[in-house]
């Protein structure tokens, strides 16, 4: 893997801001305190699913929600990017991935493939051996807010929705 390689999140990385566990919650919080300033990468797929979770919730916090992420997705550096042959290959001939959704086959094909640091809450991913040597470790927790005082406080106001680890069912 090469330094200072652009990381790549999904789904859960990106929704576990929301999340209603703490622990998940305050890991993708530090993530995004630290990474704010830098680039990360997220797949037109892995956005998808972010979209897909927000509008399964109501009109209200879809309303309270897309204010901070709008921001978020306009202030912050998020590379977005689509799938190359090789990583649709990769993802079509991995028989260790065989169990795993399409969408996921796609997200550790482009990890593996490109050879990019990688943040996940996905259990089933970070269960992967051709991963392992691609996953980070999320930074430290932070006491302070993690963003700039506008987007913080969009963030707070945002916080009123919660996600459930079942929002990621049904989407994938």
């Amino acid at each position: 893997m090469t330094d200072g390689a652009i990381p790549v999140i999904d789904a859960s990385v990106f929704m576990g801001m929301h999340h209603s566990d703490p622990d998940v919650r305050a890991k993708s919080l530090s993530f995004f305190s630290a990474f704010y300033s830098r680039q990360v990468l997220m797949s037109f797929g892995q956005i998808g699913i972010c979209d897909a979770i927000i509008w399964k919730k109501s009109r209200h916090l879809q309303d309270v929600y897309y204010p901070f992420m709008d921001v978020l997705h306009t202030d912050m550096n998020i590379q977005r990017q689509g799938y190359c042959n090789k990583v649709l290959k990769r993802a079509c001939q991995e028989t260790d991935w065989a169990h795993l959704s399409v969408e996921k086959k796609l997200l550790a094909a482009q990890v593996v493939e490109h050879q990019r640091p990688f943040f996940t809450h996905d259990d089933s991913l970070r269960e992967l051996s051709a991963l392992k040597p691609f996953l980070q470790s999320f930074p430290p927790s932070i006491s302070s807010p993690a963003f700039p005082e506008k987007l913080q406080s969009l963030y707070e106001q945002s916080r009123e929705m919660s996600i459930e680890q079942e929002d990621f069912q049904y989407v994938r």
